[in-house]
């Protein structure tokens, strides 16, 4: 599994990838900024008490509240966003690293933004469910790992698999593979916790997620 990480890694910056990677990562940036400019107005438009502290306090207070939501939900954001460039992401992959293998089927472009978007509902509400967790130090980067390398690992898992299987055997082959998966799902999460580097991450987990697709599905047949 640590081979296939390592493998994704250099792929996901690899040439052949290095355009969708590009484009990922403008209309990402161009998200964040606009997200924040509306976070500011927002922090900007609260009104004032006309008491000196009392208005410190609510500055302060809505100020740390919006910090405190907002890194949870960076992620999601990334997610959405490259959500829109994953089929072409696994696409290429399959293309260049297993030329042999019966290619898959593309998903259409209105079901993979449906995807995306009810994906990055599922992430920001369960991060959001967790939040008060987020606050204890040391149990919230391990809970961000599990919570969403489960999340991660079963959605990127799904989105290689449809590709080549009807649904009920895409969620058969999940459900066998669990352990496997879940554990890829938690590099992915791991990788998504360092600065810059959590912009790829969704590149990183589709490349991924295309070989461990590979290597628990050829056994039976699938691949």
């Amino acid at each position: 599994m640590l081979s296939d990480a390592a493998r994704a890694l250099r792929e996901t910056f690899s040439p052949p990838l290095r355009r969708v990677m590009w484009m990922s990562l403008g209309l990402t940036l161009i998200v964040l900024v606009v997200f924040g400019a509306g976070l500011q107005w927002a922090l900007g438009a609260l009104p004032e008490f006309g008491i000196g502290w009392i208005d410190a306090v609510v500055a302060f207070a809505a100020r740390f509240l919006a910090v405190i939501v907002l890194i949870p939900l960076v992620h999601p954001v990334v997610s959405l966003v490259a959500g829109l460039f994953l089929e072409k992401v696994a696409a290429r992959v399959e293309e260049t690293a297993y030329p042999s293998d019966p290619p898959g089927r593309d998903q259409p472009f209105w079901q993979s933004l449906i995807v995306a978007i009810r994906f990055t509902i599922v992430l920001i509400a369960v991060n959001l469910l967790v939040l008060p967790f987020y606050l204890i130090p040391i149990v919230n980067i391990f809970l961000f790992w599990v919570v969403n390398g489960y999340l991660l690992g079963r959605e990127y898992f799904e989105l290689v698999a449809l590709r080549h299987l009807a649904p009920a055997n895409a969620t058969a082959l999940r459900r066998r593979h669990r352990s496997r998966i879940l554990a890829a799902g938690i590099l992915v999460a791991l990788f998504a916790t360092v600065p810059v580097l959590n912009l790829f991450a969704p590149l990183f987990g589709a490349v991924f997620m295309v070989h461990t697709y590979k290597k628990v599905a050829a056994p039976e047949g699938f691949a």
